[in-house]
């Protein structure tokens, strides 16, 4: 599996480009996306041409303003599906009322106007195959109601990792998303981050957060106050 990331500078939203190793070769190699940050498009663009990467997916981790305000400039350069957990579809919809008062003065510009892009909804358990990988989406509400963990596995990895899971605003290095925001739900967090402790996986997992730096679960489950 190979990965590229660009950083948007609105709220630092880490968006991210995954192919699968059985790809690599002289044509368009299909990829992923993850997450659409407001100003992250031109840097990813500027990555996947010269990477020749071609997208055909973009999965949402969850639908706060910072992680989907780049999908119209997404969808202008590849028009490829977009995916988001069921509960946050509505985010995806009017972003404006989702702001808190907080975000409200910094966002709400960006979010005059918006179209709502069709998006097709990710349920808890899904399996999804695209671009030659496999990804399990595992719904971790707490941040907000549909917010998603995508378990992504790349059955020809040689190289690179055989598995990473992209945790959005759910799980950070060191930290773990808020919960005092519209929709956030303290309780549920707590769930989510027992369910995330009880999983059978290698310590080595690769943990891709949706700010910040990345992490392993191994360093999360054992450093991390909040477990």
């Amino acid at each position: 599996m190979e990965i590229i990331s660009a950083t948007a500078e609105l709220l630092g939203v880490n968006c991210y480009a995954v192919a699968s190793e059985a790809n690599a070769g002289d044509g368009p190699r299909p990829c992923i996306l993850i997450d659409a940050g407001l100003d992250a498009g031109p840097d990813l663009e500027a990555a996947l041409a010269d990477l020749r990467w071609r997208p055909v997916a973009v999965l949402l981790t969850h639908g706060h303003p910072d992680h989907i305000l780049g999908l119209p400039s997404y969808a202008g350069r590849w028009r490829v599906p977009v995916y988001i957990g069921a509960a946050d579809h509505y985010r995806l919809v009017d972003p404006a009322a989702t702001l808190s008062e907080q975000l409200a003065p910094l966002l709400g510009e960006f979010v005059r106007g918006w179209e709502a892009p069709e998006a097709q909804t990710v349920a808890d358990a899904a399996r999804l195959e695209l671009a030659g990988l496999e990804i399990s989406a595992t719904t971790a509400p707490g941040h907000t109601e549909g917010s998603t963990l995508y378990d992504v596995h790349d059955p020809a990895a040689a190289e690179g990792p055989a598995d990473v899971v992209f945790t959005g605003d759910v799980l950070f290095a060191g930290s773990i998303g808020r919960t005092d925001l519209p929709g956030s739900d303290p309780s549920a967090m707590q769930a989510t981050l027992a369910a995330i402790r009880a999983r059978q996986q290698p310590g080595g997992l690769p943990v891709l957060p949706g700010h910040g730096p990345a992490s392993t679960l191994g360093h999360e489950l054992q450093a991390n106050p909040f477990f």
